[in-house]
C-alpha cells in the first residue's frame, strides 16, 4: 500500500490480527522458556501506531512472566506519540516501552540490537532492499536473536467476483511495490522467499506461515482503500507509457471494484506471511545448520 497515515494502519490492524499466525508465537515462547531470559528485550521495526506490541506482549507476558523492555522504532513522531498515549492507561508494570524515533534508512548499524533481543517487524519485508535485509540478519545471527517478522505481502490476491482486468491490475501493482523506497530497491512480494533463504544460510531455522487477510463484503473501508491504492501503484507504473486506452481501463476496473465493494458483493483474500526465526545455537542437534517450514 504505502500507506503508513494512523487511519490506514488502525484500519487494517483487525484484519492483521485475524490472520497472524499463533501458533509461531507458541513456538517462539516454548524457545524462549528453553533459553530462561531474565528479562525480554523486544525491538519493534517500523512500529507504527503499537499493534505489534498490542498483540504480542500480552502473549509473551501469558508464558514467559518476565520483565519485558520493548524498544519502539519509527521515523514518524506522529506515529510514535500515538502508541504512547494509547499504551499509558493500560499497560502493565513489568512492560517497559520505549520509543525511539529513527529512519530505518540510516542502516541496521544504528539499530539497538543487543545480545538475545527479539527483533520484530510487521507488514515490513516488501519495503527494505536485499542489502538491508542481509544486514539486519547478519546482525541479528551475530547476536543470536530471534525474529518473527510477520504479515509481509507476498503478491498473491483473490478478488471474488472476478473482473477480467484483476489479475493486470495487482501484476502491475506488485511491479510498483519494487521501486525504491528509501532502502534501496524493494523486495517487493520476494520479500517472505529472499528471507527465508538468506537467514537460513546464516544458521537460522526458519519457519515461513501464511497469514493471509481473508475480507468478507462488510469490510467496505479497508477493501476500498486496497482497491485506491493497487490503482494508483497500477496508473503510476504503467506511467509514460500508458495509452489513453490503458488509463481507461485501470480507471474502470477501479470503479467496478468500488461499485462491488459498495453493494456488499466483494470478497478480497490478500496473500501475507508469517516467519519465524530461531537461533540454532539453541537447538541441541548440532548437526543440523538450518531448516525451512513453508
Amino acid at each position: 500500500m504505502g500507506d503508513f497515515s494512523a487511519a490506514w494502519l488502525a484500519l487494517r490492524e483487525p484484519a492483521d490480527t485475524r490472520a497472524r499466525r499463533a501458533a509461531l508465537v507458541g513456538r517462539l515462547t516454548d524457545w524462549l522458556v528453553r533459553t530462561r531470559p531474565p528479562r525480554l528485550e523486544v525491538l519493534d521495526l517500523g512500529c507504527g501506531s503499537g499493534a505489534n506490541l498490542r498483540y504480542l506482549a500480552p502473549r509473551l507476558a501469558a508464558r514467559l512472566g518476565v520483565r519485558q523492555d520493548w524498544i519502539c522504532v519509527d521515523r514518524d513522531p506522529e506515529l510514535l506519540a500515538a502508541l504512547q498515549r494509547e499504551l499509558e492507561p493500560s499497560a502493565p508494570r513489568d512492560w517497559q516501552v520505549r520509543t525511539l524515533r529513527l529512519d530505518l534508512a540510516r542502516g541496521v548499524p544504528a539499530l539497538p540490537i543487543a545480545p538475545g533481543t527479539l527483533t520484530v517487524a510487521s507488514a515490513l519485508l516488501d519495503l527494505v532492499s536485499e542489502p538491508w535485509l542481509r544486514a539486519l540478519l547478519q546482525t541479528g545471527a551475530a547476536a543470536h536473536s530471534p525474529m518473527l517478522l510477520t504479515l509481509s505481502y507476498d503478491g498473491r490476491a483473490t478478488l471474488k467476483p472476478q473482473h477480467p482486468l484483476d489479475g493486470i491490475a495487482i501484476a502491475l501493482a506488485n511491479a510498483h511495490q519494487l521501486r525504491d523506497k528509501g532502502l534501496g530497491p524493494a523486495l517487493g512480494p520476494m520479500g517472505p522467499i529472499r528471507l527465508a533463504e538468506l537467514a537460513a544460510g546464516l544458521g537460522y531455522s526458519v519457519t515461513l506461515r501464511r497469514s493471509d487477510w481473508k475480507l468478507q463484503p462488510g469490510e467496505r473501508a479497508i477493501q476500498a482503500a486496497l482497491v485506491e491504492g493497487w490503482s494508483a501503484a497500477a496508473l503510476e507504473q504503467i506511467g509514460g507509457t500508458a495509452t489513453v486506452r490503458w488509463t481507461a481501463a485501470i480507471a474502470g476496473w477501479r470503479e467496478a471494484r468500488l461499485a462491488l465493494i459498495e453493494h456488499g458483493h466483494s470478497r478480497m483474500r490478500v496473500g501475507h506471511r508469517d516467519a519465524l526465526l530461531l537461533s540454532l545455537i539453541h537447538i541441541s542437534e548440532p548437526t543440523r545448520r538450518y531448516a525451512i517450514s513453508y
